[in-house]
């Protein structure tokens, strides 16, 4: 697929026609409120923020199995933390990706809703996972089951929601062809 191809695939999955030297943009820019630049902008950072929330809770979920591996429950105190954090920056990428894609309950194309809606569920997991993690720091005894099964779909959501991401930024769905 040459670049003029997978340029051309990019605007149709993102449903935006974007130039790559940001002429349009920066003369589009002088039309808009201020208001409207501001959403842009907080828009523009979602991509900004992501890294960070899906290296911790994928970083949890390897600690926590370290853990299991080394038989040392010291570091569910680490895995812990790892997943307020995460939560925290789930909740911004999450905040963020809303201005990105515009406020709309349903999409047209289907990726960017599947996009959506898994990482408002993201968000609102990763919450749940770090209460979770804290409740059960409280009481040792209690099953983790529950919690062993979220934190493992957690990160195959996250691997998910990275693929359908990285459509918007890289060219479609076949960004990944080999």
């Amino acid at each position: 697929m040459s670049t003029v191809d997978m340029n051309m695939a990019g605007r149709d999955i993102a449903g935006d026609d974007m130039d790559m030297g940001g002429m349009h943009e920066e003369t589009a820019n002088k039309n808009k409120t201020f208001g409207e630049r501001l959403v842009s902008w907080l828009g523009r950072l979602h991509t900004m923020v992501i890294h960070f929330p899906i290296a911790l809770f994928i970083g949890a979920f390897g600690v926590e199995l370290f853990g299991l591996w080394r038989r040392n429950r010291d570091y569910q105190h680490v895995a812990h933390i790892m997943l307020v954090v995460g939560a925290l920056g789930a909740i911004a990428a999450a905040f963020l990706g809303w201005f990105a894609g515009g406020f709309y309950l349903t999409d047209r194309n289907p990726i960017l809703m599947t996009h959506r809606w898994l990482g408002t569920l993201i968000a609102v997991f990763g919450v749940a996972l770090a209460w979770m993690a804290a409740r059960h720091r409280k009481g040792p005894e209690r099953s983790r089951t529950l919690y062993w099964v979220l934190l493992g779909l957690m990160t195959l959501a996250i691997s998910i929601q990275g693929f359908l991401g990285g459509t918007f930024m890289h060219g479609g769905i076949n960004h990944l062809a080999f």
